[in-house]
Formats: structure tokens, sequence, C-alpha cells
């Protein structure tokens, strides 16, 4: 009978999603693969430009559970956001639902309160949802997130220092050494030359390795809405 009841709660559980490897996922098939690859990448950018995280995740149905709850306990298993500063953003939306909701963590819920979740979503998001431009609804939602938590421009300290002498001299002569290798072993240089490329991530979209969760914290702050 133990065993029964075991297996009925883990029936009835809610489930979370394993983490998204994407800053965008569309689970729906909701937008056109142009706008999904676009808009994947702008995320990716704007997140290794400022450190802040801002996920978007599509899926079709929270199964019944209100999406308030779906979305707190997704965010706090990604962990969203830098360890400390929490500053992590999902924008959940969820097509056969018609619902979506913005789930912000504790450090940007000073630029990214309620009440200003509920006014992107209402007049940027929600309206071209209702109207079946669902690209144009998340590009314009994304648009407007990023431009209010700072637009992806690199924070403070993040500028990369000039070159010291010793650092030029050192690329000259790999370069110089690199062009003899290519004129007398050509063969030998482009080996080289993709080997390289493979290992310093060629191989991965956008060139940043996708989304993975910094240890960021929600404080159950945002707003829903639904069209």
């Amino acid at each position: 009978m133990l065993t029964l009841a075991l297996l009925v709660g883990l029936s009835v559980a809610p489930l979370t999603p394993p983490a998204p490897t994407r800053y965008l996922t569309d689970e729906a098939g909701l937008l056109s693969r142009q706008t999904r690859e676009t808009l994947d990448g702008r995320l990716e950018t704007a997140a290794r430009n400022s450190g802040q995280q801002f996920v978007v995740w599509i899926g079709k149905t929270t199964g019944g559970e209100p999406i308030e709850l779906f979305a707190e306990r997704a965010f706090k298993a990604w962990k969203v956001g830098r360890a400390g500063l929490d500053d992590g953003v999902v924008l959940f939306v969820f097509a056969e639902d018609r619902s979506l909701r913005l789930e912000v963590g504790y450090g940007l819920e000073s630029v990214l309160p309620d009440a200003t979740c509920a006014r992107l979503i209402n007049e940027r998001i929600r309206p071209k949802l209702a109207s079946g431009d669902a690209d144009g609804a998340l590009t314009a939602g994304i648009d407007a997130v990023l431009q209010t938590i700072g637009g992806g421009a690199p924070t403070a300290g993040t500028d990369v220092p000039p070159l010291t002498v010793a650092q030029k001299a050192m690329l000259i002569a790999a370069g110089v050494a690199f062009l003899l290798l290519l004129i007398f072993k050509p063969r030998l240089a482009f080996r080289l030359l993709g080997a390289m490329w493979f290992f310093s991530g060629g191989r991965r979209r956008h060139g940043g390795g996708g989304f993975r969760g910094g240890g960021g914290r929600s404080g159950g702050g945002g707003a829903s809405g639904r069209w």
C-alpha cells in the first residue's frame, strides 16, 4: 500500500522541465525558424556582454497548474542569473493555454518591478500574440526587456584591456611563424588551424556555448497575462 501511494503521488506531482541548453527554447513550434535562431543569438550575446541572463521558454501547457507556480519552480531549478546577483529573467509562454509570465530574479526586481512587467506584457507582447503575430510579439517583448534591464550592454569592468607591448610582440611572432608554416608546410598549417577552430568552440552556435544557470534566485516577482 505504501508503494502504491508513493507511485500515485509521483504520478500527480508537477513536473519541472530540464534546464534549457539555449537562451530561447520553443517546444510548441510557435516561432518561425529564422526568428527563433535570431532571438536565441541575441539573448546569448546580451548575456555574454552584460552577465545578466534573460531566458525565453515556450511550451504547450502547464497541465492545469497555475503559471505562477510553474514559473517560480522552473526558475529555481534552472538557477537563472548569477549567484549573489540574482540577475535573471525568464519569459514563459504556453501556446495551448494562451498564457505567459515574466519571472524576475531578486537582483532585477528594482528595474523590473511587477507593474513594469505587467506593462511590457500588456503593451508589447499580448496584443501581437492575440493577433497571431508570435514572431513580432516575442521580438518586441525581448527588445523591451533587454532595453529595460540595460539593453545587453557590457557592464562596468567587462571591457577588454589593451594589449601590452610583450603581448603584441608575441602575436606578431606567432603570425610570422604561421605564415612560414603555411608556405613550407601548408597541409600541417591547415590542420593546425582546424584544430584551433575546433577547440576554441567553433562548432558551437553563436560562439557562447548556450545557456547554463549561474546560481540565481527568484523571489516570485513578475507578472502574468493571457491572450
